[in-house]
């Protein structure tokens, strides 16, 4: 009798509206899980006391066609307030056909080369790792498109003798007046610096790498073997390890680095795509090590943290579905719904990026800015249809996206206005 039931189109239509339930009700624990998490940025901790030690850097830029703006960051790690004998910037060509290595040496870098085997950056980084592992202290990894603030190795560094093993530095854009869409990019960024990754260190939980910007000792290299990463988000990859060996990323907000958006829209989708499809490649991957690591007492707050924030992904991934879903139960009240629904969140977004410029004190009166704050949320909507691409097509390749050089206009005012608000 109940399969029969199920068949009939009331009994359709109730199975439709508990899946709906269930999966509206798993999408608002997400949300405020991630909501709560949010509010301990405003609890920042009382800085520590200054360490004298010093520990010896080897900076890793892995870099492919980067002509254009190979020498500012080996000028701005140049131009670093401390002992230069204590820092060495290699820069690792991977399959170049322009002239980034013979400037990246005419401006006083290292050069590894790698074999054309190595295609990947996280295979070139652990291929320079296992050559210098026994000359450093620490390694920095950067991308050719940055530019860090001249404290940037000295606050790492006093991290690192803290007793972190891993460090990540705030993330800003610094092409963001260039265009709306480098604007997002800053927002976003800015978002992460406070929502996610200063939360996150005044409860005491690990940070999450994005992108550049971060430092690890040898010593937990030697731990885990070097950098074996496999996928297109080395990042990503990094840190899901990190959080299955209980390892505890320090957050630096005192380091930062400025990095070169896209400038136009289209591009962003494509890179955008590559980190989505590259995040739930990570999570596929690390799916079992990351259930493990909920059931070790050493790793259990990190590796869930870091599950539940890829886990998000593929949520948001099916929110296309969940939508025909309410079509389909409720045609006649869909429309309305959108509509509302749509208003709330646009809203929202709009509000949260004005928030973080505001308290990064990044708004100005400049067309682009202001433009991207209106289209802010607009970019973040975007990331769920890459988001459901990439549960059906995976980026497989990276795509070379060419970098204006600009030099980053701000690290007067920014490396005078240290005290974070």
């Amino acid at each position: 009798l109940i399969l029969t039931y199920m068949f009939t189109l009331k009994g359709v239509t109730l199975l439709l509206k508990i899946i709906l339930s269930l999966l509206l009700f798993v999408f608002k624990l997400f949300n405020i899980y991630f909501f709560v998490i949010s509010l301990f940025y405003l609890f920042s901790k009382k800085e520590e006391t200054y360490i004298e030690k010093k520990l010896r850097f080897a900076i890793l830029i892995a870099a492919r066609n980067e002509e254009s703006c190979i020498k500012n960051i080996i000028d701005s790690v140049k131009k670093q307030n401390y002992p230069k004998e204590l820092i060495d910037i290699y820069v690792i060509p991977n399959n170049c056909t322009d002239r980034t290595e013979d400037i990246a040496k005419e401006n006083g870098a290292n050069i590894i080369n790698v074999s054309d085997e190595i295609k990947g950056k996280g295979m070139a980084l652990d291929f320079a790792i296992d050559m210098l592992k026994d000359k450093y202290d620490a390694f920095t990894v950067f991308d050719a498109d940055n530019e860090i603030n001249t404290d940037f190795i000295f606050n790492i560094n006093q991290m690192l003798c803290k007793g972190f093993r891993v460090v990540k530095s705030k993330i800003l854009a610094k092409n963001r007046k260039d265009s709306w869409v480098a604007t997002c990019y800053d927002i976003h960024f800015c978002n992460a610096n406070l929502f996610l990754n200063r939360a996150r260190k005044n409860i005491g939980l690990s940070a999450r790498l994005i992108g550049t910007g971060f430092a690890i000792t040898t010593d937990f290299f030697k731990e885990i073997g070097g950098f074996k990463t496999k996928t297109i988000t080395e990042d990503a990859e990094f840190y899901a390890i990190c959080s299955c060996k209980g390892e505890k990323i320090g957050f630096c907000e005192k380091a930062i680095v400025y990095d070169e958006e896209p400038l136009d829209f289209t591009t962003s989708l494509i890179q955008r795509k590559r980190w989505m499809s590259g995040i739930m490649e990570v999570t596929k991957i690390k799916f079992l090590d990351l259930i493990k690591g909920i059931f070790n007492k050493k790793s259990f707050l990190f590796s869930l943290d870091t599950f539940l924030q890829f886990i998000f992904c593929y949520l948001q991934a099916i929110l296309p579905f969940i939508i025909l879903l309410t079509f389909l139960i409720t045609p006649e009240q869909f429309f309305v719904e959108v509509i509302v629904l749509s208003i709330k969140f646009y809203t929202t977004v709009l509000i949260i990026g004005i928030i973080v410029q505001y308290l990064e004190n990044r708004i100005e009166f400049n067309k682009n800015i202001i433009l991207g704050i209106l289209l802010y949320p607009i970019f973040v909507f975007t990331f769920i249809p890459l988001e459901t691409i990439s549960l059906f097509k995976k980026t497989v390749n990276w795509k070379e996206i060419k970098h204006t050089g600009i030099v980053c206009s701000e690290f007067e005012q920014l490396d005078n206005d240290i005290v974070l608000r």
